[in-house]
């Protein structure tokens, strides 16, 4: 028989440590007891850095090559085109495009030097983008869409991939990105009503030589108001002078559409981004895990309310790209109908995935536990890579950095743009 002495001792104490341990357990948040993982691989042996240093990663190539070391998953595609039209939720595709290059090593056309541009607004050339000895894998940066200069620098059916927005909702956000008003000296309480009713006025002032310190990367002559999005495309339309014009015939317009519709694999729409992203998923089968993705370089402007006549003149003044527009967005729709109950039942599995993943790393950031990890179907998500994540991590400087570290000889520096 087990003696009272032996008990108060031994058992009680015991049992009073596990009961303490059930009640702390019980009191944390439910997200962290169930993604905490225990001492285990998970845990990188060297000294764990915080959140604020892995928002640095440029100054930690040789630590994030440590952590993505090569990733491959059986049938994915490696190799893409995006075709980034200024403007267009472009940052929020090209941060996943990124991550996907980085973390697969693969070979990226990349601008020379510290660039963020490959040549645009002009057409790219050679002196714009690094060398490579081999193929390139895949084109995520800034560059005007041609296929006899882009084609034979990738491997053969490499998809061309891009995503386009709604003309009066691009034409707001440009006017406000690129500084229009004030580099014009628009002073009118409505900046937006002003320029529309006088275009040809203040389009000289912006495109005029004088203007050229006040503009970020856009040179003489060039406007961003004005068929931008079939610009990036590649459609000719007058620029740099010279160039042949088809906003002037639109028979040569829709036949340049209808041959972007035949060249490119992907035509995303941002007003269909979640679906564009399902279908950008199909088209490179890929995972959710290479599509999830945090919103980046948002821009809000509130007012919306304008007279119809405004956005009359701005339809006429950019009547290319409402073309371009309205035929590859009834494209989305009808391959949205087409695509039927599983597309729905996964679209709907991808937003679940994306709030439960946004909430999982806003709860990793607030505690800096990068260690953590949170667990789907098909992949699994660490803080680690929440970090790597968001803006905050300048993708395109740390693939630069990586490259300038592997190079066998100094490039020769260039900058015809940016």
């Amino acid at each position: 028989m087990v003696s009272t002495r032996f008990v108060v001792r031994k058992v009680i104490p015991v049992v009073f440590f596990l009961i303490c341990v059930i009640v702390l357990t019980r009191r944390l948040p439910l997200d962290i007891r169930e993604d905490t993982p225990p001492d285990s691989e998970d845990v990188i042996e060297d000294s764990v850095p915080d959140f604020e240093t892995l928002h640095r990663p440029d100054e930690r190539v040789g630590y994030w090559n440590k952590f993505v070391a090569d990733v491959k998953y059986q049938g994915e595609r490696d190799n893409f085109v995006f075709i980034k039209c200024m403007k267009c939720a472009t940052q929020t595709v090209a941060g996943a495009l990124r991550r996907y290059a980085f973390t697969r090593r693969l070979n990226v056309v990349l601008p020379r030097d510290n660039n963020i541009y490959l040549g645009w607004p002009y057409l790219m050339d050679e002196v714009d983008y690094r060398p490579s000895e081999e193929k390139f894998n895949c084109l995520i940066e800034h560059a005007i869409y041609n296929r006899t200069i882009m084609e034979p620098l990738f491997p053969r059916n490499t998809p061309f991939i891009t995503i386009i927005r709604e003309p009066w909702s691009h034409f707001k956000s440009t006017f406000h990105y690129f500084k229009v008003d004030k580099i014009a000296g628009i002073e009118a309480e409505d900046p937006i009503e002003e320029y529309l009713n006088n275009i040809q006025k203040y389009e000289a002032i912006y495109k005029s030589r004088e203007s050229r310190p006040y503009r970020y990367c856009v040179p003489d002559g060039f406007s961003v108001t004005k068929n931008l999005l079939s610009h990036c495309l590649g459609m000719p339309l007058g620029f740099p002078p010279g160039r042949v014009d088809y906003s002037q015939n639109e028979v040569l317009a829709n036949e340049y559409i209808k041959k972007l519709d035949r060249e490119f694999g992907l035509v995303m729409i941002m007003e269909y981004f979640d679906e564009s992203m399902i279908f950008l998923k199909r088209l490179m089968s890929w995972s959710f895990k290479e599509i999830v993705y945090k919103k980046s370089n948002v821009g809000n402007y509130a007012k919306d309310a304008y007279p119809q006549y405004l956005k009359n003149i701005h339809r006429e003044w950019s009547s290319v790209d409402y073309l371009l527009y309205d035929h590859f967005r009834e494209k989305m729709e009808l391959k949205i109908q087409s695509a039927g109950f599983g597309f729905q039942s996964e679209l709907k599995q991808f937003r679940q995935v994306l709030s439960e993943l946004n909430r999982f790393c806003a709860s990793a950031r607030r505690s800096s536990r990068i260690n953590a990890k949170i667990s789907f179907k098909h992949f699994t998500f660490t803080g680690y890579e929440c970090a790597f994540l968001g803006e905050e991590v300048n993708h395109l400087e740390l693939l630069q950095k990586r490259n300038n570290a592997e190079l066998t000889e100094k490039l020769k520096s260039y900058k015809r743009t940016c």
